[in-house]
């Protein structure tokens, strides 16, 4: 593929990463573009890293950078990281950008996006039983992210997939995304938050 065609598909998948859901009560008008903007010039080299404690600090220095590009109002250590992953997941997603910037290894390391949806999943878990309470995307602080991601490690393993997946099994209750995650799991529902 040539530089170009890639550049493309980088661009799509940072806009694609940030919309008027995701960002959903998380800043004012602007904060999309502002979080579009800082994806699209990132160069997915600066993450091509070989141990999980180097991805971490990569991972640490994106949200930072993110959360700085932020209008002020806007400035939330969690909007930033969300917006983060969903974009290092999409950029896993696209088998172009995937093979040119050797995602697949990430894989293993890369978080799943947190939001109410995740959340919720999270806490009726087995695993999650003692986490602390969901309050919001713009209120999550680096411990309770950290806790949140350590439980869907757990959960993930026992499903034998990666922790960034899981976010199919949990976003709104997809149902076809639930009955193909979950095989012969239980059925059950999740309690309101």
């Amino acid at each position: 593929m040539s530089p170009e065609f890639i550049k493309l598909l980088e661009r799509k998948i940072a806009r694609g990463s940030v919309g008027p859901s995701t960002a959903r009560r998380m800043g004012p008008k602007g904060t999309i573009a502002a979080a579009r903007l800082y994806l699209d010039g990132y160069d997915l080299n600066r993450i091509k890293v070989r141990t999980e404690k180097t991805f971490q600090s990569k991972l640490e220095e994106a949200t930072d950078e993110l959360k700085k590009s932020l209008p002020n109002e806007a400035r939330h250590w969690g909007s930033a990281r969300k917006f983060f992953n969903i974009f290092l997941r999409d950029a896993l997603y696209n088998r172009y950008t995937c093979e040119k910037y050797g995602l697949f290894g990430l894989e293993p390391w890369l978080e799943v996006p947190l939001d109410s949806h995740v959340a919720k999943g999270l806490l009726f878990e087995p695993e999650g039983k003692n986490l602390p309470g969901w309050k919001t995307v713009i209120g999550l602080t680096q411990d309770v992210s950290l806790a949140y991601q350590l439980v869907a490690r757990d959960v993930a393993t026992r499903e034998k997939t990666e922790r960034v997946h899981l976010d199919l099994l949990y976003w709104r209750g997809d149902q076809i995304a639930n009955t193909a995650l979950q095989g012969t799991r239980r059925k059950r529902s999740a309690p309101e938050l």
